[in-house]
Protein backbone atom coordinates (compact mmCIF):
# COMPACT_ATOMS: atom_id res chain seq x y z
CA UNK A 1 0.00 0.00 0.00
CA UNK A 2 1.37 3.40 -0.93
CA UNK A 3 1.84 6.38 1.41
CA UNK A 4 -0.97 8.16 -0.41
CA UNK A 5 -3.30 5.25 0.23
CA UNK A 6 -2.63 5.23 3.95
CA UNK A 7 -3.13 8.95 4.42
CA UNK A 8 -6.31 9.60 6.31
CA UNK A 9 -6.65 6.06 7.62
CA UNK A 10 -5.23 7.15 10.97
CA UNK A 11 -7.49 10.22 11.10
CA UNK A 12 -9.12 10.53 14.49
CA UNK A 13 -6.41 8.42 16.15
CA UNK A 14 -8.38 5.15 16.00
CA UNK A 15 -5.67 2.98 17.51
CA UNK A 16 -3.82 0.14 15.84
CA UNK A 17 -4.72 -2.01 12.88
CA UNK A 18 -5.81 -4.71 15.33
CA UNK A 19 -8.25 -2.30 16.99
CA UNK A 20 -9.57 -1.26 13.59
CA UNK A 21 -10.09 -4.88 12.53
CA UNK A 22 -11.78 -5.69 15.83
CA UNK A 23 -14.17 -2.78 15.27
CA UNK A 24 -14.90 -3.99 11.74
CA UNK A 25 -15.65 -7.52 12.95
CA UNK A 26 -17.91 -6.24 15.73
CA UNK A 27 -19.95 -4.00 13.43
CA UNK A 28 -20.26 -6.72 10.78
CA UNK A 29 -21.32 -9.27 13.40
CA UNK A 30 -23.97 -6.86 14.71
CA UNK A 31 -25.28 -6.31 11.18
CA UNK A 32 -25.43 -10.05 10.54
CA UNK A 33 -27.24 -10.78 13.81
CA UNK A 34 -29.92 -8.13 13.23
CA UNK A 35 -30.53 -9.30 9.68
CA UNK A 36 -30.45 -13.09 10.09
CA UNK A 37 -31.96 -13.61 13.54
CA UNK A 38 -35.49 -15.09 13.48
CA UNK A 39 -36.14 -14.36 9.81
CA UNK A 40 -39.46 -16.22 9.86
CA UNK A 41 -40.90 -13.97 12.59
CA UNK A 42 -42.51 -11.52 10.21
CA UNK A 43 -45.11 -12.94 7.77
CA UNK A 44 -44.54 -12.29 4.09
CA UNK A 45 -45.68 -8.92 2.76
CA UNK A 46 -47.93 -9.25 -0.30
CA UNK A 47 -45.05 -8.01 -2.48
CA UNK A 48 -42.89 -10.79 -1.05
CA UNK A 49 -45.67 -13.23 -1.88
CA UNK A 50 -45.69 -12.15 -5.52
CA UNK A 51 -41.89 -12.38 -5.69
CA UNK A 52 -42.15 -15.81 -4.09
CA UNK A 53 -44.58 -16.90 -6.79
CA UNK A 54 -42.12 -15.90 -9.54
CA UNK A 55 -39.32 -17.69 -7.70
CA UNK A 56 -41.42 -20.83 -7.21
CA UNK A 57 -42.07 -21.06 -10.95
CA UNK A 58 -38.38 -20.55 -11.70
CA UNK A 59 -37.31 -23.09 -9.08
CA UNK A 60 -39.76 -25.81 -10.10
CA UNK A 61 -40.21 -25.26 -13.82
CA UNK A 62 -37.03 -23.39 -14.74
CA UNK A 63 -39.15 -20.63 -16.25
CA UNK A 64 -38.94 -16.89 -15.71
CA UNK A 65 -39.93 -14.32 -18.32
CA UNK A 66 -39.36 -10.68 -17.57
CA UNK A 67 -42.54 -8.62 -17.79
CA UNK A 68 -42.15 -4.85 -17.18
CA UNK A 69 -45.70 -4.68 -15.81
CA UNK A 70 -44.88 -7.16 -13.05
CA UNK A 71 -42.86 -5.45 -10.35
CA UNK A 72 -39.13 -5.12 -11.08
CA UNK A 73 -36.14 -6.77 -12.71
CA UNK A 74 -34.93 -10.38 -12.79
CA UNK A 75 -31.86 -10.29 -10.54
CA UNK A 76 -33.72 -11.05 -7.30
CA UNK A 77 -35.14 -14.30 -8.64
CA UNK A 78 -31.89 -15.68 -10.01
CA UNK A 79 -29.92 -14.77 -6.90
CA UNK A 80 -32.60 -16.36 -4.73
CA UNK A 81 -32.66 -19.41 -7.00
CA UNK A 82 -28.98 -19.97 -6.25
CA UNK A 83 -29.60 -19.67 -2.50
CA UNK A 84 -32.58 -22.03 -2.53
CA UNK A 85 -30.64 -24.62 -4.53
CA UNK A 86 -27.68 -24.39 -2.17
CA UNK A 87 -29.62 -24.20 1.10
CA UNK A 88 -32.18 -26.91 0.54
CA UNK A 89 -35.26 -25.61 -1.21
CA UNK A 90 -38.06 -23.07 -1.07
CA UNK A 91 -38.52 -21.75 2.43
CA UNK A 92 -39.30 -18.38 4.01
CA UNK A 93 -35.96 -18.26 5.82
CA UNK A 94 -33.97 -19.42 2.79
CA UNK A 95 -35.32 -16.82 0.39
CA UNK A 96 -34.90 -14.04 2.95
CA UNK A 97 -31.31 -15.17 3.42
CA UNK A 98 -30.74 -14.27 -0.22
CA UNK A 99 -31.61 -10.66 0.62
CA UNK A 100 -30.19 -10.37 4.14
CA UNK A 101 -26.67 -11.19 2.94
CA UNK A 102 -26.63 -8.01 0.81
CA UNK A 103 -27.72 -5.99 3.83
CA UNK A 104 -24.62 -7.21 5.64
CA UNK A 105 -22.39 -6.56 2.63
CA UNK A 106 -23.59 -2.94 2.48
CA UNK A 107 -22.13 -2.52 5.97
CA UNK A 108 -18.89 -4.22 4.91
CA UNK A 109 -18.54 -2.00 1.82
CA UNK A 110 -18.90 1.13 3.94
CA UNK A 111 -15.76 0.10 5.83
CA UNK A 112 -13.77 0.37 2.60
CA UNK A 113 -14.38 4.13 2.65
CA UNK A 114 -11.92 4.77 5.50
CA UNK A 115 -9.56 6.48 3.05
CA UNK A 116 -12.20 9.15 2.36
CA UNK A 117 -14.16 9.59 5.59
CA UNK A 118 -11.56 8.33 8.09
CA UNK A 119 -11.44 5.22 10.22
CA UNK A 120 -13.80 6.63 12.82
CA UNK A 121 -16.03 7.87 10.01
CA UNK A 122 -16.12 4.50 8.26
CA UNK A 123 -16.87 2.61 11.47
CA UNK A 124 -19.56 5.11 12.43
CA UNK A 125 -21.14 4.93 8.98
CA UNK A 126 -21.04 1.14 9.06
CA UNK A 127 -22.55 1.09 12.56
CA UNK A 128 -25.41 3.39 11.51
CA UNK A 129 -26.05 1.22 8.46
CA UNK A 130 -26.00 -1.85 10.70
CA UNK A 131 -28.47 -0.27 13.16
CA UNK A 132 -30.71 1.70 10.78
CA UNK A 133 -34.31 0.52 11.40
CA UNK A 134 -35.10 0.78 7.70
CA UNK A 135 -31.96 -0.99 6.54
CA UNK A 136 -32.62 -3.85 8.95
CA UNK A 137 -36.36 -4.02 8.19
CA UNK A 138 -35.98 -4.20 4.43
CA UNK A 139 -32.95 -6.52 4.68
CA UNK A 140 -35.42 -8.97 6.25
CA UNK A 141 -37.80 -8.56 3.29
CA UNK A 142 -37.80 -10.66 0.11
CA UNK A 143 -37.89 -7.68 -2.25
CA UNK A 144 -35.43 -6.02 -4.64
CA UNK A 145 -34.49 -2.97 -2.61
CA UNK A 146 -31.51 -4.11 -0.55
CA UNK A 147 -29.61 -5.60 -3.49
CA UNK A 148 -30.38 -2.39 -5.36
CA UNK A 149 -28.91 -0.26 -2.56
CA UNK A 150 -25.87 -2.56 -2.32
CA UNK A 151 -25.21 -2.11 -6.04
CA UNK A 152 -25.35 1.68 -5.76
CA UNK A 153 -22.57 1.56 -3.16
CA UNK A 154 -20.64 -1.07 -5.13
CA UNK A 155 -20.62 1.24 -8.17
CA UNK A 156 -19.32 4.18 -6.12
CA UNK A 157 -16.62 2.18 -4.31
CA UNK A 158 -15.47 0.50 -7.53
CA UNK A 159 -15.11 3.78 -9.42
CA UNK A 160 -13.32 5.50 -6.53
CA UNK A 161 -10.91 2.58 -6.19
CA UNK A 162 -10.31 2.55 -9.95
CA UNK A 163 -9.29 6.21 -9.82
CA UNK A 164 -7.26 6.02 -6.62
CA UNK A 165 -5.69 2.57 -6.55
CA UNK A 166 -2.94 1.06 -8.66
CA UNK A 167 -3.57 -2.63 -8.02
CA UNK A 168 -6.68 -4.75 -7.56
CA UNK A 169 -7.23 -6.03 -4.02
CA UNK A 170 -8.43 -9.50 -2.97
CA UNK A 171 -12.06 -8.47 -2.50
CA UNK A 172 -12.18 -6.96 -5.99
CA UNK A 173 -10.65 -10.11 -7.45
CA UNK A 174 -13.17 -12.28 -5.60
CA UNK A 175 -16.16 -10.20 -6.77
CA UNK A 176 -14.81 -10.26 -10.33
CA UNK A 177 -14.44 -14.05 -10.15
CA UNK A 178 -18.07 -14.37 -9.03
CA UNK A 179 -19.27 -12.15 -11.88
CA UNK A 180 -17.29 -14.21 -14.39
CA UNK A 181 -18.70 -17.48 -13.05
CA UNK A 182 -22.23 -16.09 -13.30
CA UNK A 183 -21.52 -14.95 -16.85
CA UNK A 184 -20.29 -18.40 -17.88
CA UNK A 185 -22.98 -20.33 -16.02
CA UNK A 186 -25.47 -20.42 -18.95
CA UNK A 187 -22.81 -22.25 -20.95
CA UNK A 188 -22.61 -24.86 -18.20
CA UNK A 189 -26.35 -25.45 -18.36
CA UNK A 190 -26.51 -25.51 -22.16
CA UNK A 191 -23.64 -27.98 -22.58
CA UNK A 192 -24.92 -30.23 -19.79
CA UNK A 193 -28.42 -30.17 -21.26
CA UNK A 194 -27.27 -31.05 -24.78
CA UNK A 195 -25.03 -33.93 -23.61
CA UNK A 196 -27.27 -35.45 -20.95
CA UNK A 197 -30.14 -36.47 -23.27
CA UNK A 198 -32.65 -35.63 -20.56
CA UNK A 199 -31.21 -38.01 -17.94
CA UNK A 200 -31.15 -36.07 -14.60
CA UNK A 201 -28.16 -37.86 -13.03
CA UNK A 202 -26.13 -37.52 -16.19
CA UNK A 203 -27.02 -33.83 -16.37
CA UNK A 204 -25.72 -33.27 -12.84
CA UNK A 205 -22.36 -34.96 -13.39
CA UNK A 206 -21.79 -33.30 -16.76
CA UNK A 207 -22.70 -29.92 -15.28
CA UNK A 208 -20.16 -30.43 -12.46
CA UNK A 209 -17.40 -31.30 -14.94
CA UNK A 210 -18.20 -28.39 -17.25
CA UNK A 211 -18.42 -26.00 -14.31
CA UNK A 212 -15.01 -27.19 -13.07
CA UNK A 213 -13.55 -26.46 -16.50
CA UNK A 214 -15.11 -23.00 -16.42
CA UNK A 215 -13.61 -22.35 -12.98
CA UNK A 216 -10.20 -23.06 -14.50
CA UNK A 217 -10.97 -20.72 -17.41
CA UNK A 218 -12.06 -18.00 -14.99
CA UNK A 219 -8.74 -18.44 -13.23
CA UNK A 220 -6.91 -17.86 -16.50
CA UNK A 221 -9.01 -14.77 -17.27
CA UNK A 222 -8.27 -13.34 -13.82
CA UNK A 223 -4.55 -13.97 -14.28
CA UNK A 224 -4.63 -12.05 -17.56
CA UNK A 225 -6.54 -9.21 -15.91
CA UNK A 226 -4.01 -9.07 -13.08
CA UNK A 227 -1.15 -8.82 -15.57
CA UNK A 228 -2.96 -5.95 -17.31
CA UNK A 229 -1.83 -2.88 -15.32
CA UNK A 230 -1.74 -4.91 -12.08
CA UNK A 231 -5.44 -5.57 -12.33
CA UNK A 232 -6.48 -1.94 -11.99
CA UNK A 233 -9.10 -2.21 -14.80
CA UNK A 234 -10.87 -4.85 -12.69
CA UNK A 235 -12.42 -2.04 -10.65
CA UNK A 236 -13.94 -0.41 -13.72
CA UNK A 237 -15.20 -3.77 -14.99
CA UNK A 238 -16.84 -4.35 -11.62
CA UNK A 239 -18.44 -0.90 -11.74
CA UNK A 240 -19.74 -1.59 -15.25
CA UNK A 241 -21.12 -5.02 -14.35
CA UNK A 242 -22.66 -3.61 -11.16
CA UNK A 243 -24.34 -0.86 -13.19
CA UNK A 244 -25.84 -3.51 -15.50
CA UNK A 245 -27.12 -5.44 -12.47
CA UNK A 246 -28.41 -2.13 -11.10
CA UNK A 247 -30.64 -1.63 -14.13
CA UNK A 248 -31.61 -5.31 -14.07
CA UNK A 249 -32.81 -4.93 -10.49
CA UNK A 250 -35.03 -1.83 -10.61
CA UNK A 251 -35.97 0.67 -13.27
CA UNK A 252 -35.27 3.53 -10.84
CA UNK A 253 -31.53 2.97 -11.37
CA UNK A 254 -31.42 5.97 -13.69
CA UNK A 255 -32.55 8.25 -10.84
CA UNK A 256 -29.67 7.21 -8.60
CA UNK A 257 -27.03 7.33 -11.34
CA UNK A 258 -28.33 10.66 -12.61
CA UNK A 259 -28.20 12.08 -9.09
CA UNK A 260 -24.62 10.89 -8.69
CA UNK A 261 -23.53 12.61 -11.91
CA UNK A 262 -25.22 15.85 -10.85
CA UNK A 263 -23.50 15.58 -7.45
CA UNK A 264 -20.10 15.21 -9.14
CA UNK A 265 -20.75 18.34 -11.22
CA UNK A 266 -21.73 20.45 -8.22
CA UNK A 267 -18.71 19.28 -6.23
CA UNK A 268 -16.50 20.49 -9.10
CA UNK A 269 -18.43 23.78 -9.31
CA UNK A 270 -18.26 24.45 -5.55
CA UNK A 271 -14.53 23.85 -5.42
CA UNK A 272 -14.05 26.04 -8.49
CA UNK A 273 -15.86 28.90 -6.78
CA UNK A 274 -13.70 28.51 -3.67
CA UNK A 275 -10.39 27.99 -5.48
CA UNK A 276 -8.60 30.80 -3.62
CA UNK A 277 -9.54 29.42 -0.22
CA UNK A 278 -8.28 25.98 -1.19
CA UNK A 279 -4.93 27.34 -2.36
CA UNK A 280 -4.38 29.24 0.89
CA UNK A 281 -5.65 26.47 3.17
CA UNK A 282 -3.40 23.92 4.84
CA UNK A 283 -3.10 20.24 4.04
CA UNK A 284 -5.62 17.82 5.49
CA UNK A 285 -5.23 14.07 6.00
CA UNK A 286 -8.54 13.40 4.26
CA UNK A 287 -7.74 15.47 1.19
CA UNK A 288 -8.44 13.24 -1.80
CA UNK A 289 -6.48 14.77 -4.69
CA UNK A 290 -6.84 11.60 -6.76
CA UNK A 291 -10.57 12.22 -7.19
CA UNK A 292 -10.34 14.72 -10.02
CA UNK A 293 -10.62 14.62 -13.79
CA UNK A 294 -6.86 14.51 -14.35
CA UNK A 295 -6.57 11.34 -12.30
CA UNK A 296 -9.67 9.82 -13.90
CA UNK A 297 -8.01 10.35 -17.25
CA UNK A 298 -4.76 8.85 -15.98
CA UNK A 299 -6.62 5.81 -14.60
CA UNK A 300 -8.26 5.18 -17.97
CA UNK A 301 -4.85 5.05 -19.61
CA UNK A 302 -3.92 6.07 -23.12
CA UNK A 303 -3.59 4.54 -26.56
CA UNK A 304 -4.55 0.88 -26.79
CA UNK A 305 -5.07 0.66 -23.01
CA UNK A 306 -7.75 3.34 -23.16
CA UNK A 307 -9.62 1.59 -25.95
CA UNK A 308 -9.34 -1.80 -24.27
CA UNK A 309 -10.69 -0.44 -20.97
CA UNK A 310 -13.63 1.28 -22.66
CA UNK A 311 -14.48 -1.69 -24.88
CA UNK A 312 -14.16 -4.24 -22.06
CA UNK A 313 -16.33 -2.15 -19.72
CA UNK A 314 -18.98 -1.62 -22.39
CA UNK A 315 -19.07 -5.32 -23.25
CA UNK A 316 -19.33 -6.24 -19.57
CA UNK A 317 -22.34 -3.93 -19.16
CA UNK A 318 -24.08 -5.18 -22.30
CA UNK A 319 -23.43 -8.85 -21.58
CA UNK A 320 -24.72 -8.76 -17.98
CA UNK A 321 -27.71 -6.64 -19.00
CA UNK A 322 -28.70 -9.03 -21.79
CA UNK A 323 -27.89 -12.12 -19.69
CA UNK A 324 -30.44 -11.30 -17.00
CA UNK A 325 -33.19 -9.66 -19.04
CA UNK A 326 -33.10 -12.53 -21.55
CA UNK A 327 -33.45 -15.01 -18.66
CA UNK A 328 -29.99 -16.40 -19.37
CA UNK A 329 -30.54 -16.38 -23.13
CA UNK A 330 -33.85 -18.29 -23.00
CA UNK A 331 -36.20 -15.32 -23.53
CA UNK A 332 -34.73 -12.75 -25.96
CA UNK A 333 -37.91 -10.64 -25.88
CA UNK A 334 -37.02 -9.66 -22.33
CA UNK A 335 -34.24 -7.37 -23.55
CA UNK A 336 -36.58 -5.14 -25.55
CA UNK A 337 -39.15 -5.24 -22.75
CA UNK A 338 -36.51 -3.84 -20.38
CA UNK A 339 -36.85 -0.52 -22.20
CA UNK A 340 -40.65 -0.63 -22.08
CA UNK A 341 -40.44 -0.56 -18.28
CA UNK A 342 -39.66 3.15 -18.26
CA UNK A 343 -42.85 4.09 -20.08
CA UNK A 344 -44.82 1.97 -17.63
CA UNK A 345 -42.95 3.45 -14.67
CA UNK A 346 -43.86 7.01 -15.69
CA UNK A 347 -47.51 6.00 -15.29
CA UNK A 348 -47.26 4.00 -12.06
CA UNK A 349 -44.92 6.61 -10.58
CA UNK A 350 -47.44 9.40 -10.98
CA UNK A 351 -49.51 8.57 -7.88
CA UNK A 352 -48.75 8.57 -4.17
CA UNK A 353 -50.05 5.18 -3.03
CA UNK A 354 -49.33 5.97 0.62
CA UNK A 355 -51.22 9.29 0.61
CA UNK A 356 -48.64 10.75 2.99
CA UNK A 357 -48.00 13.95 1.05
CA UNK A 358 -44.97 15.74 -0.32
CA UNK A 359 -42.90 15.51 2.87
CA UNK A 360 -43.57 11.82 3.49
CA UNK A 361 -39.91 10.81 3.41
CA UNK A 362 -38.85 13.58 5.77
CA UNK A 363 -41.64 12.70 8.21
CA UNK A 364 -40.82 8.99 8.07
CA UNK A 365 -37.09 9.58 8.49
CA UNK A 366 -37.54 11.94 11.43
CA UNK A 367 -39.78 9.40 13.14
CA UNK A 368 -37.39 6.42 13.03
CA UNK A 369 -34.06 7.57 11.50
CA UNK A 370 -33.66 11.01 13.12
CA UNK A 371 -30.02 10.54 14.25
CA UNK A 372 -29.02 9.75 10.67
CA UNK A 373 -30.87 12.82 9.38
CA UNK A 374 -29.18 15.06 11.96
CA UNK A 375 -25.65 13.72 11.42
CA UNK A 376 -25.99 13.79 7.63
CA UNK A 377 -26.94 17.48 7.81
CA UNK A 378 -23.94 18.22 10.06
CA UNK A 379 -21.60 16.24 7.84
CA UNK A 380 -22.78 17.95 4.66
CA UNK A 381 -22.35 21.38 6.27
CA UNK A 382 -18.80 20.54 7.39
CA UNK A 383 -17.87 19.11 3.99
CA UNK A 384 -19.04 22.17 2.08
CA UNK A 385 -17.57 24.59 4.59
CA UNK A 386 -14.17 22.95 4.23
CA UNK A 387 -14.71 22.45 0.49
CA UNK A 388 -11.70 20.15 0.23
CA UNK A 389 -12.97 16.61 0.84
CA UNK A 390 -14.48 15.77 -2.53
CA UNK A 391 -15.90 12.41 -1.54
CA UNK A 392 -17.66 13.80 1.54
CA UNK A 393 -19.16 16.61 -0.54
CA UNK A 394 -20.27 14.04 -3.09
CA UNK A 395 -21.91 11.90 -0.38
CA UNK A 396 -23.76 14.94 0.98
CA UNK A 397 -25.10 15.86 -2.45
CA UNK A 398 -25.89 12.22 -3.21
CA UNK A 399 -28.07 12.19 -0.08
CA UNK A 400 -29.74 15.53 -0.75
CA UNK A 401 -30.25 14.85 -4.46
CA UNK A 402 -31.99 11.52 -3.97
CA UNK A 403 -34.09 12.89 -1.12
CA UNK A 404 -35.29 15.75 -3.34
CA UNK A 405 -35.84 13.46 -6.34
CA UNK A 406 -37.99 10.99 -4.42
CA UNK A 407 -39.78 13.83 -2.63
CA UNK A 408 -40.77 15.39 -5.95
CA UNK A 409 -41.86 12.08 -7.52
CA UNK A 410 -45.50 11.43 -6.48
CA UNK A 411 -45.04 7.65 -6.07
CA UNK A 412 -43.85 6.94 -2.54
CA UNK A 413 -43.10 3.76 -0.63
CA UNK A 414 -41.01 3.59 2.55
CA UNK A 415 -38.31 1.34 1.13
CA UNK A 416 -37.38 3.88 -1.55
CA UNK A 417 -35.95 5.98 1.29
CA UNK A 418 -33.09 3.49 1.67
CA UNK A 419 -31.48 4.89 -1.47
CA UNK A 420 -30.72 8.13 0.37
CA UNK A 421 -30.40 6.64 3.87
CA UNK A 422 -27.28 4.88 2.56
CA UNK A 423 -25.29 8.03 1.66
CA UNK A 424 -26.80 9.80 4.69
CA UNK A 425 -25.07 7.24 6.92
CA UNK A 426 -21.80 7.78 5.03
CA UNK A 427 -21.83 11.56 5.37
CA UNK A 428 -23.05 11.14 8.97
CA UNK A 429 -20.00 9.01 9.70
CA UNK A 430 -17.83 11.72 8.17
CA UNK A 431 -19.42 14.24 10.57
CA UNK A 432 -18.38 12.18 13.61
CA UNK A 433 -14.89 11.73 12.17
CA UNK A 434 -14.43 15.48 11.66
CA UNK A 435 -15.78 16.37 15.09
CA UNK A 436 -13.50 13.82 16.72
CA UNK A 437 -10.38 14.61 14.76
CA UNK A 438 -10.20 18.28 13.94
CA UNK A 439 -12.09 20.31 16.54
CA UNK A 440 -10.17 19.75 19.78
CA UNK A 441 -11.42 18.25 23.03
CA UNK A 442 -14.88 19.81 22.71
CA UNK A 443 -15.20 18.25 19.27
CA UNK A 444 -14.22 14.84 20.62
CA UNK A 445 -16.76 15.13 23.43
CA UNK A 446 -19.45 16.17 20.94
CA UNK A 447 -18.53 13.24 18.68
CA UNK A 448 -18.77 10.74 21.54
CA UNK A 449 -22.09 12.12 22.76
CA UNK A 450 -23.63 12.31 19.28
CA UNK A 451 -22.40 8.87 18.23
CA UNK A 452 -23.43 7.25 21.51
CA UNK A 453 -26.89 8.84 21.48
CA UNK A 454 -27.35 7.95 17.81
CA UNK A 455 -26.45 4.30 18.34
CA UNK A 456 -28.73 4.06 21.37
CA UNK A 457 -31.71 5.62 19.58
CA UNK A 458 -31.20 3.62 16.40
CA UNK A 459 -30.71 0.42 18.40
CA UNK A 460 -33.97 0.89 20.28
CA UNK A 461 -35.88 1.85 17.12
CA UNK A 462 -34.48 -1.16 15.28
CA UNK A 463 -35.53 -3.52 18.06
CA UNK A 464 -39.03 -2.03 18.16
CA UNK A 465 -39.59 -1.87 14.39
CA UNK A 466 -38.17 -5.29 13.57
CA UNK A 467 -39.05 -7.46 16.55
CA UNK A 468 -42.05 -5.86 18.29
CA UNK A 469 -44.16 -3.59 16.06
CA UNK A 470 -43.22 -5.15 12.71
CA UNK A 471 -46.88 -5.25 11.59
CA UNK A 472 -48.05 -1.98 13.18
CA UNK A 473 -49.27 0.33 10.44
CA UNK A 474 -48.25 3.38 12.47
CA UNK A 475 -44.58 2.49 11.96
CA UNK A 476 -43.25 4.17 8.78
CA UNK A 477 -41.58 1.12 7.21
CA UNK A 478 -44.64 -1.05 7.85
CA UNK A 479 -46.47 -0.40 4.60
CA UNK A 480 -49.72 -2.40 4.18
CA UNK A 481 -47.95 -5.28 5.87
CA UNK A 482 -49.48 -8.67 6.57
CA UNK A 483 -50.65 -8.98 10.18
CA UNK A 484 -49.01 -11.56 12.42
CA UNK A 485 -52.36 -13.32 12.98
CA UNK A 486 -52.24 -14.37 9.33
CA UNK A 487 -49.71 -17.04 10.33
CA UNK A 488 -52.35 -18.46 12.70
CA UNK A 489 -54.60 -19.02 9.69
CA UNK A 490 -51.79 -20.79 7.84
CA UNK A 491 -51.24 -23.02 10.88
CA UNK A 492 -54.97 -23.81 11.07
CA UNK A 493 -55.07 -24.69 7.36
CA UNK A 494 -52.13 -27.05 7.85
CA UNK A 495 -53.80 -28.61 10.90
CA UNK A 496 -57.09 -29.28 9.12
CA UNK A 497 -55.16 -30.62 6.13
CA UNK A 498 -53.62 -33.22 8.45
CA UNK A 499 -57.02 -33.97 10.03
CA UNK A 500 -58.44 -34.66 6.57
CA UNK A 501 -55.79 -37.32 5.99
CA UNK A 502 -54.82 -35.76 2.66
CA UNK A 503 -52.03 -33.52 3.85
CA UNK A 504 -50.73 -31.32 1.06
CA UNK A 505 -53.28 -32.88 -1.33
CA UNK A 506 -56.06 -31.10 0.54
CA UNK A 507 -58.30 -28.92 -1.60
CA UNK A 508 -58.46 -25.26 -0.57
CA UNK A 509 -60.73 -22.95 -2.57
CA UNK A 510 -59.75 -19.29 -2.13
CA UNK A 511 -62.68 -17.11 -3.18
CA UNK A 512 -61.50 -13.88 -1.54
CA UNK A 513 -60.29 -11.26 -4.05
CA UNK A 514 -57.51 -10.40 -1.56
CA UNK A 515 -55.22 -13.26 -0.68
CA UNK A 516 -51.53 -12.41 -1.19
CA UNK A 517 -49.18 -13.66 0.29
CA UNK A 518 -51.22 -16.84 0.87
CA UNK A 519 -50.01 -18.18 -2.50
CA UNK A 520 -46.52 -18.47 -1.04
CA UNK A 521 -47.64 -20.26 2.11
CA UNK A 522 -49.75 -22.76 0.13
CA UNK A 523 -47.09 -23.34 -2.55
CA UNK A 524 -46.90 -27.03 -1.61
CA UNK A 525 -50.66 -27.50 -1.93
CA UNK A 526 -51.28 -28.26 -5.62
CA UNK A 527 -55.05 -28.25 -5.03
CA UNK A 528 -55.10 -24.78 -3.49
CA UNK A 529 -56.99 -22.79 -6.11
CA UNK A 530 -57.01 -19.00 -6.03
CA UNK A 531 -60.24 -18.01 -7.77
CA UNK A 532 -60.50 -14.48 -6.41
CA UNK A 533 -64.28 -14.75 -6.74
CA UNK A 534 -67.08 -17.06 -5.63
CA UNK A 535 -66.89 -20.66 -6.76
CA UNK A 536 -69.49 -23.33 -6.04
CA UNK A 537 -68.12 -26.35 -4.21
CA UNK A 538 -69.26 -28.87 -1.65
CA UNK A 539 -66.26 -31.20 -1.61
CA UNK A 540 -63.27 -28.94 -0.92
CA UNK A 541 -61.93 -29.39 2.58
CA UNK A 542 -61.59 -25.63 3.15
CA UNK A 543 -62.75 -22.32 1.69
CA UNK A 544 -61.18 -18.93 2.36
CA UNK A 545 -63.44 -15.91 1.89
CA UNK A 546 -63.25 -12.20 2.65
CA UNK A 547 -64.86 -11.20 5.92
CA UNK A 548 -67.52 -8.50 5.66
CA UNK A 549 -67.66 -8.02 1.92
CA UNK A 550 -68.51 -11.67 1.17
CA UNK A 551 -70.46 -12.63 4.32
CA UNK A 552 -73.97 -12.81 2.88
CA UNK A 553 -73.06 -14.66 -0.30
CA UNK A 554 -70.78 -17.06 1.57
CA UNK A 555 -73.65 -17.96 3.92
CA UNK A 556 -76.00 -18.52 0.98
CA UNK A 557 -73.58 -20.70 -0.98
CA UNK A 558 -71.71 -22.67 1.66
CA UNK A 559 -73.75 -22.90 4.90
CA UNK A 560 -75.17 -26.33 4.03
CA UNK A 561 -71.80 -28.06 3.93
CA UNK A 562 -69.33 -25.78 5.71
CA UNK A 563 -68.80 -24.42 9.19
CA UNK A 564 -67.29 -21.10 10.10
CA UNK A 565 -64.03 -21.62 11.99
CA UNK A 566 -62.38 -18.22 12.52
CA UNK A 567 -61.50 -14.82 11.07
CA UNK A 568 -57.97 -13.47 10.65
CA UNK A 569 -56.72 -10.00 9.75
CA UNK A 570 -54.71 -10.06 6.53
CA UNK A 571 -53.64 -6.42 6.43
CA UNK A 572 -55.27 -3.11 7.39
CA UNK A 573 -58.86 -3.10 6.13
CA UNK A 574 -58.83 -6.73 4.96
CA UNK A 575 -59.94 -9.73 7.02
CA UNK A 576 -60.18 -13.34 5.86
CA UNK A 577 -62.40 -16.10 7.21
CA UNK A 578 -61.73 -19.82 7.16
CA UNK A 579 -64.63 -22.13 6.32
CA UNK A 580 -64.09 -25.82 7.01
CA UNK A 581 -66.18 -28.73 5.76
CA UNK A 582 -68.49 -29.76 8.61
CA UNK A 583 -67.21 -33.33 8.88
CA UNK A 584 -63.69 -31.96 9.48
CA UNK A 585 -64.55 -28.95 11.62
CA UNK A 586 -66.24 -30.98 14.35
CA UNK A 587 -67.24 -29.09 17.51
CA UNK A 588 -64.72 -26.33 16.73
CA UNK A 589 -66.84 -25.18 13.80
CA UNK A 590 -69.78 -22.80 14.14
CA UNK A 591 -72.87 -22.39 12.03
CA UNK A 592 -72.23 -19.86 9.31
CA UNK A 593 -75.06 -17.58 10.34
CA UNK A 594 -72.76 -16.63 13.22
CA UNK A 595 -70.41 -14.89 10.76
CA UNK A 596 -72.29 -11.62 11.00
CA UNK A 597 -71.87 -11.61 14.77
CA UNK A 598 -68.10 -11.93 14.62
Amino acid sequence: MSIEETKGEERGGFGSDATWLLGCVAVTALAAFLRFYWLALKPFHHDEGVNGWFLTNLYRDGVYKYDPENYHGPTLYYISLAFTKLLGGLDTVTVRWSVAIWGVLIVVLALFLKRYIGRIGALTAAAMLALSPGMVFISRYFIHEIFFVFLSLAIVVSIVFFIERRKAGPFAIGWMALLLLVSFFPTTLNIASSLSSGVPDRFFYIAVVVFAVEVVLVGFVLRMLMVWRDGRPIYLLIASASAALFFATKETAFITLGTMLIAVFFVWLWRLLLAEKLVSGGKDELDDPELNWADVREALGSGIDLWLVLIASSLAFIYIFVLFFSSFFTYPEGVSKAFEAYAIWTKTGSRDHTDNGLLAYLNWAMKVESPIVLLSAIGTAIAFFKARHRFAMFAGLWTLGLFLAYTIIPYKTPWLALSFILPACIIGGYAINELAGSMGSLGRIAAIVLAGASFAILGYQTYDVNFVDYDDERVPYVYAHTRREFLDMVADIERFAEVSGKGSETTVEVVSPDYWPLVWYLRDYPKAIFHGKFFDTSTAEMIIAKKGEQDAEAIRRYSANYAYYASYPLRPGVELMLLVRKDLAGPEGQEMYRIGAK
